[in-house]
C-alpha cells in the first residue's frame, strides 16, 4: 500500500522546489500515478495539473508505441537497477497532437533513502532533431558536390575541407585543417592573395580562374568563387571558397584553338544577324583576307551586295531547316578569279535549344577537283552530311552509301553496296516511276521533287530527292547522285500549317463579316441619330427649352459615346485577326513613342514623365508596345486628380523569360471592385471623364497575343495606380 500522505508531505517540498524549474518536470508515485505537474509541464502538455493529478502519467502522455518501454524504464528505476534512464519518445499534449521529446528519469527518495517514485524532465526536442536533419541533409550536399569546398577563418587558416577538396587538392582534411590557405595557392598567384583578402573584407564576391596547387606540388586549373561569411557586427569573420577543377576543359578549348588556328579550311562562326564572331587564320587566307578584316563583318561588308546577299539566303535556309546544309559557291575576286567553295553550314543551339550561332566549315575546290585530295575531301563532306547521299551506276547498282543513308535507312553500307537501288529503297508501287526518272537523269537531266522511300523495315517515309547525273572527271565511271532527305518531321508539319490555315480562314471571314456588321449596320444608323440630332439642335434651338435642348445634347452624346464603342469592337476584331509583330526596336525607343505621341497632352496639364534608368536593352514589337504604353500613360493624364500636377515614373526590368514595364501615377486610383472589371469591354473606373472603356481591353488582348499580358494594382481611391505591361523576350 503506497504512503500517499509521506507523498504529500514530499509532493509539497517538491512542489516548492521544482516549481520555478525552467524544464518541464513531472513526478509520479510507485504506481505510476501523477502527484507533480510543474508549470513548465503544464505549459508543455497544455494542461492544468489540478485536471490530470492521480492519472497513470504513462498513460496520459506517452504515445500508445512507447508505453510498453516507458513502462519498463520506470521500473527499473524504482526497483533500483539504474540510478537514471533518458528515453527519447514521443509524448501526446492534451489536444491529442503529439512530438519528439527527451526525459530524463530518475527516483524520488525519501528521508530514509526508500524509493518514493520517480521524477521526469522532459523536453521538446521536435527542433533540435529537425536542424540536426537538416545539418546532416547540408552535410551530406557538401559531401557529394562536385566542386570543391573550403572553409577559412578571418586569419586565413582552414576551418573546412570537404571530400571534393581532398580529391581535388591532394591533402585529407585533418593533415590541412588549421594551415594557411596559401597552400592551396600557386606560388606564381601568391602575390594576389591581399588584394583578393581586401575585396572580401569589403563584403565583395570574388570570382576569378586561376591555377591551384595540390599536396605533391602539382597545379591545376581552377576556377575560384569566394564569399566573405559576414558577422552580425558587419564585419568579414571567414570566407567560404568555392573552387571547381577547370583543367580538362582548358585543355580542350587550346586544342579547339590550336585545331582552328592550323585547319586548312575555313572554320567560322558567326552571329545571328550575319557577324563574324571566329575566322580561321588559315581559312582566312585561303579568302584572301585576314580574321582581323574579317571578324565583326559581314559578308555583304567583304564579298558585297550580290554575292553577300546569296550567302545570307543560304544562312537562312539553314536557321529555318534547324539542321546542317550543304552549299557550293563561286566568288569572283577584284582581280577577276573565280573561286569556287563547297561549304556546309549549320546551326549551332543556345542554353534554350534556339539558334545564337551559325557556324560554317568551308573547303575550296578550284583546283583540287582535279586530284585525289579533291575526291577525299568531298567524300569526307558526304560521310558527315545528315542526309542520304547515295551513287549508283548505269546498271542501278549502290555505289557508295553513306553514314547518313545507313541511319535512315537502317542499313550497313557493307548490306547495301552491290544492291538495286530501285529495289532497296524505293516502294514498289512507285518503282515504274522512279525507273522513268532514272531514265531521264541517265540522259542527263538534273531532278528534284517529293517521293516516298522504304526502311530495311519496311516502314515507308516521305522525302525530298534530288537526283544529278554524275561522272568522273576522268571518264572512268558514269552513274547518277541521289541525295535523300527524311522530311516526315515537315511533311506533319504542312499539315498541321494547312489545318491552321483553314481555320484561322473561317475565323478570318467571321471577323470580317463582324466588322462589316459593325461599321455598315451600327455605325450608319449612329450617324444619322447624331445627325438628326445635330439638325433638331441647330434648327430649332430658339423654340426649344432649356430641358429639350439639354435632352437633345443628351441624345448626341449618347450617340457620340457608342460609336466609339463600336469603333473599339473593331479594334477588337482586329487584333483578334491575329497579325503578325511589326517592327522589332530596342525598349527604349518603344517608350520613347509612347511619350512623344502624348507630350502635346502632357505639356497642357503640367505632367512630369519620368523613365527611370537604366532601360533593359532588349527588342519589342514596336507597334504593339508604343500602343499599350500610350493608352497606359494617357489614362495615367486623363485620370488625374484636381489640383495635383500629375507625375508618372516608368520604370522596366529584365526577367528570364519577360520583360517587365512598370507606369504609376498618383492620379484618382483605383477601388478594389473597379481593379476586378477594368480589362473588361466597355468597363471603367468610376469618373466623369469621357471614354468607351475599350482601351485597356485592347491592351490586354494585344498583349495576349504576343503571350504577354497587363496587370494593375492600386492602393485605393485617390492613392494613385501602377500598371504591369508584360511581354516574352524575343528569342535568339
Amino acid at each position: 500500500m503506497t504512503d500517499h500522505r509521506g507523498h504529500a508531505d514530499e509532493g509539497a517540498r517538491l512542489a516548492a522546489a521544482f516549481a520555478g524549474l525552467p524544464d518541464a518536470t513531472i513526478a509520479a508515485d510507485l504506481e505510476n500515478r501523477l502527484w507533480l505537474v510543474n508549470p513548465a509541464a503544464e505549459a508543455l502538455f497544455g494542461v492544468r495539473e489540478s485536471e490530470i493529478l492521480g492519472q497513470k502519467s504513462i498513460d496520459t502522455l506517452v504515445e500508445p508505441a512507447a508505453r510498453a518501454a516507458t513502462r519498463e524504464s520506470c521500473r527499473r528505476v524504482t526497483a533500483g537497477e539504474v540510478d537514471r534512464v533518458t528515453l527519447p519518445i514521443r509524448l501526446l499534449r492534451s489536444d491529442g497532437s503529439g512530438f519528439r521529446a527527451e526525459v530524463v528519469i530518475s527516483p524520488i527518495r525519501g528521508a530514509d533513502g526508500d524509493i518514493l517514485g520517480t521524477v521526469g524532465v522532459v523536453r521538446d526536442v521536435t527542433e533540435r532533431l529537425a536542424t540536426e536533419a537538416d545539418v546532416a541533409t547540408l552535410r551530406a550536399i557538401v559531401d557529394a558536390a562536385e566542386e570543391a569546398i573550403v572553409g577559412v577563418d578571418r586569419q586565413g587558416d582552414i576551418l573546412f575541407f570537404s571530400p571534393s577538396a581532398e580529391r581535388l587538392y591532394g591533402w585529407r582534411a585533418d593533415e590541412v585543417i588549421g594551415r594557411p590557405v596559401s597552400v592551396l595557392v600557386a606560388d606564381h598567384e601568391q602575390h594576389l592573395m591581399p588584394d583578393v583578402r581586401d575585396a572580401l573584407i569589403a563584403g565583395q564576391t570574388v570570382r576569378r580562374e586561376g591555377v591551384a596547387r595540390r599536396r605533391d606540388g602539382s597545379h591545376v586549373e581552377a576556377e575560384l568563387n569566394a564569399s566573405p561569411i559576414m558577422g552580425p557586427d558587419g564585419k568579414m569573420q571567414g570566407t567560404a571558397l568555392i573552387v571547381l577543377d577547370i583543367s580538362a576543359r582548358r585543355r580542350a578549348q587550346r586544342m579547339l584553338e590550336r585545331f582552328v588556328e592550323h585547319a586548312p579550311n575555313v572554320l567560322a562562326v558567326k552571329d545571328i544577324s550575319g557577324r563574324y564572331l571566329m575566322f580561321s587564320t588559315l581559312g582566312a587566307q585561303a579568302v584572301r583576307r585576314t580574321p582581323e578584316e574579317i571578324i565583326g563583318s559581314t559578308d555583304r561588308d567583304i564579298w558585297g551586295d550580290e554575292f553577300g546577299e546569296q550567302l545570307e539566303q543560304q544562312d537562312r535556309a539553314v536557321l529555318e531547316a534547324g539542321a546542317p546544309l550543304t552549299f557550293e559557291n563561286t566568288w569572283r575576286g577584284s582581280s577577276g578569279g573565280n573561286w569556287t567553295f563547297v561549304t556546309t553550314k549549320f546551326p549551332i543551339p543556345g542554353p534554350g535549344g534556339d539558334p545564337e550561332a551559325l557556324g560554317v566549315i568551308a573547303a575550296e575546290v578550284t583546283e583540287m577537283r582535279r586530284a585525289e585530295t579533291d575526291r577525299m575531301q568531298l567524300a569526307a563532306l558526304v560521310q558527315a552530311a545528315p542526309d542520304a547521299i547515295i551513287a549508283r551506276d548505269r546498271e542501278d547498282r549502290i555505289a557508295t552509301w553513306n553514314p547518313g543513308a545507313e541511319q535512315m535507312f537502317g542499313l550497313a553500307a557493307k548490306d547495301a553496296i552491290g544492291r538495286s537501288y530501285v529495289e532497296l529503297t524505293v516502294p514498289e508501287g512507285e518503282r515504274e516511276r522512279v525507273h522513268e526518272i532514272i531514265e531521264r537523269v541517265n540522259a542527263g537531266e538534273t531532278l528534284s521533287g517529293r517521293s516516298n522511300r522504304i526502311r530495311a523495315d519496311g516502314s515507308v517515309f516521305p522525302a525530298q530527292i534530288s537526283v544529278a547525273p554524275l561522272t568522273l572527271l576522268d571518264g572512268s565511271w558514269h552513274g547518277a547522285l541521289a541525295m535523300i532527305r527524311d522530311i516526315t518531321d515537315l511533311v506533319e508539319a504542312e499539315e498541321e500549317l494547312r489545318e491552321r490555315a483553314a481555320l484561322l480562314e473561317r475565323s478570318n471571314a467571321d471577323l470580317e463579316r463582324f466588322a462589316y456588321a459593325a461599321s455598315h449596320d451600327l455605325q450608319e444608323p449612329l450617324n444619322s441619330i447624331r445627325l438628326s440630332a445635330g439638325a433638331v439642335i441647330e434648327a430649332a434651338r430658339e423654340r426649344l427649352d432649356p430641358d429639350e435642348r439639354e435632352l437633345m445634347e443628351h441624345i448626341d452624346a449618347a450617340a457620340s459615346r457608342l460609336s466609339g464603342q463600336v469603333r473599339g469592337l473593331m479594334e477588337v476584331a482586329q487584333v483578334a485577326l491575329g497579325r503578325e509583330s511589326g517592327e522589332q526596336v530596342t525598349l527604349e525607343v518603344a517608350i520613347r513613342d509612347a511619350i512623344d505621341a502624348l507630350r502635346a497632352a502632357a505639356v497642357e496639364c503640367g505632367a512630369a514623365i519620368e523613365v527611370q534608368e537604366p532601360v533593359p536593352a532588349v527588342d519589342v514589337p514596336r507597334t504593339e508596345l508604343s500602343a499599350v504604353l500610350q493608352n497606359v500613360i494617357s489614362n495615367a493624364i486623363k485620370y488625374r486628380r484636381d489640383g495635383v500636377t500629375p507625375r508618372i515614373v516608368i520604370a522596366a526590368e529584365k526577367g528570364e523569360t519577360i520583360i517587365e514595364v512598370r507606369v504609376a501615377d498618383n492620379g484618382v486610383g483605383l477601388s478594389d471592385e473597379e481593379l476586378d472589371r477594368i480589362f473588361g469591354l466597355f468597363e471603367r473606373g468610376v469618373s466623369d471623364q469621357p471614354g468607351t472603356g475599350m482601351g485597356l481591353a485592347v491592351a490586354r488582348r494585344m498583349l495576349e497575343r504576343l503571350g504577354g499580358t497587363i496587370l494593375a494594382r492600386s492602393p485605393g481611391r485617390g492613392e494613385g495606380s501602377e500598371f504591369t505591361v508584360l511581354v516574352p523576350l524575343s528569342g535568339g
